[in-house]
């Protein structure tokens, strides 16, 4: 699989370049972010690695907000083991999949690397990248596959509960409210 895709953002004025390269040993994913949110400009760039099971082994993502840049350097081994920029971090060892605050693609993670049947539901636990609040927690989310398209999100803030409608490839085309695809390509 060889896809790219564009979103764009409702709740910061914002656009999203996404590109997706599945090879037979991995995934490699590259996506930038621009917009305005939190009263200053922002540019978001990252470099996601997964295996092909969608299993993210590491993220490297540069932040800049009002000029200011800052790094985000996150792996995740073979064994489950997570380092932050080279510094073991054990409290996260639960977490699976990690989300991007500004992005829909990381949805994908979990929806390709669970394969749920239609009506099932199950819980996971992600670290979740709060962009504008520099934080990263990890947290407990829930996904149900509602039919071949839909899913229901639900997690990151207390009753946050969201619809998305994904393609076959499993990106999110449609997160009301918050990000829609606006092209999308294979190639």
């Amino acid at each position: 699989m060889k896809r790219q895709i564009v979103w764009k953002g409702l709740y910061y004025q914002m656009m999203e370049y996404c590109s997706i390269d599945a090879t037979g040993s991995d995934i490699r994913v590259n996506g930038t972010i621009v917009g305005f949110g939190e009263d200053m400009p922002f540019s978001v760039s990252y470099d996601i690695v997964a295996d092909r099971a969608w299993q993210m082994s590491g993220l490297e993502m540069a932040i800049e907000r009002d000029g200011d840049c800052s790094w985000i350097s996150l792996h995740r081994d073979l064994n489950g083991k997570w380092t932050q920029t080279g510094h073991t971090r054990d409290e996260w060892d639960h977490c699976i999949d990690i989300d991007i605050s500004l992005t829909p693609f990381t949805n994908t993670l979990p929806i390709r690397r669970l394969n749920l049947q239609p009506g099932q539901r199950t819980q996971i636990d992600a670290l979740y990248i709060n962009i504008f609040k520099n934080e990263i927690k990890p947290v407990t989310q829930y996904y149900t596959r509602l039919d071949e398209s839909r899913y229901l999100y639900e997690g990151v803030l207390k009753d946050f509960k969201r619809e998305i409608l994904t393609d076959a490839d499993g990106l999110v085309i449609d997160y009301p409210g918050l990000f829609y695809a606006v092209q999308s390509e294979t190639e």
